[in-house]
């Protein structure tokens, strides 16, 4: 699948402005991603000596003012960049008649949450990581289809050069066999050889991996892992290998990995079908279409200049530029 180089990258910033926007009390961020003055909830105006305290340390008052100038010094730039280009994108695909079709969302959305057991999994990340909702993630999965539909409009993929480079790559289509895995590693031989005993004795596998697991992204979880693909290539083959012998709820080990010596612990796999060339063909021309056309940070240099975007605060200098 493409890439346009800025995935999520509005959402963050639209984080950060809400924060401005939150410190300040004069703005109001819209859905269009433009910015009105925001009425005091009493008389309708906004009150500019009211400065109230954001936190005190050693005696020293930090304003919420001073915060807010501190985020716009740092971040302010980037988040007006990205709300030029959000409007001039909506423009141009405008122009077009450039949308985005609810089968066109699901399939990149899909594709998002890739890695992820379910799509709900993927979005209470995304809350979680962001603190952003699933319209913000729609919202932002459809500004880099309507740019990518921009930069790729005058590129046109034949269904032969599709039926090519599948035949070439079809060994990344299928079939796949996930492995749902947890382990725990220890920095000895010994150490692991007395898990798997315990295991054998009925010792249950997460609280065996709080333990003794020396592994620290996995320790405080249950040795969990999650879903990794038979192919994984950021994975020690030697796991993966030792995965494929095991059974659904089997343990193995220990094995000599660059972390420890692990016990592997197979929890659940399933068989993923070889996808067919009908099933990918258009994300193949996507792909194809997005490696010949105008780079997207050039693209969207093109679209402020296009629709004269001029930065009138000395703080966001550069904001409309690269």
């Amino acid at each position: 699948m493409s890439n346009t180089g800025r995935p999520l990258r509005w959402l963050v910033w639209v984080t950060l402005l809400s924060t401005v926007v939150g410190l300040t009390g004069c703005l109001s961020a819209m859905p269009s991603g433009k910015v009105t003055p925001a009425p005091n909830a009493s008389d309708g105006k906004s009150d500019p000596t009211k400065d109230e305290s954001a936190a005190t340390i050693g005696g020293i008052t930090i304003t919420r003012s001073e915060l807010a100038d501190r985020l716009i010094s740092s971040y302010g730039a980037n988040v007006l960049r990205d709300m030029m280009l959000h409007e001039a994108v909506q423009r141009e695909a405008g122009k077009f008649g450039f949308t985005v079709t609810d089968k066109e969302m699901e399939r990149e959305l899909k594709t998002m949450s890739e890695g992820y057991e379910s799509q709900d999994e993927f979005f209470a990340e995304m809350k979680k990581q962001l603190g952003m909702d699933r319209t913000a993630v729609r919202e932002d999965a459809s500004y880099r289809l309507l740019l990518e539909k921009l930069a790729t409009r005058n590129v046109h993929i034949s269904d032969a050069e599709i039926a090519r480079y599948y035949k070439e790559h079809v060994s990344e289509y299928g079939p796949h066999r996930p492995f749902e895995l947890a382990l725990i590693v220890t920095a000895t031989k010994h150490e692991a050889n007395g898990v798997l005993a315990q295991l054998e004795q009925g010792a249950d596998f997460g609280t065996l991996a709080g333990q003794y697991s020396i592994d620290a992204s996995t320790a405080q979880t249950g040795g969990y892992l999650g879903w990794v693909d038979e192919k994984d290539t950021f994975q020690d083959p030697k796991l993966l290998q030792s995965a494929a012998q095991l059974k659904e709820g089997e343990a193995s080990g220990p094995i000599l990995t660059n972390a420890g010596y692990a016990v592997l612990e197979l929890k659940g796999t399933k068989s993923t079908p070889r996808q067919e060339l009908s099933a990918v063909q258009e994300d193949i021309r996507r792909q194809l279409a997005m490696e010949q056309a105008i780079p997207i940070h050039q693209m969207e240099q093109q679209l402020l200049e296009k629709y004269g975007a001029k930065v009138l605060d000395p703080r966001l200098s550069g904001a409309d530029r690269p």
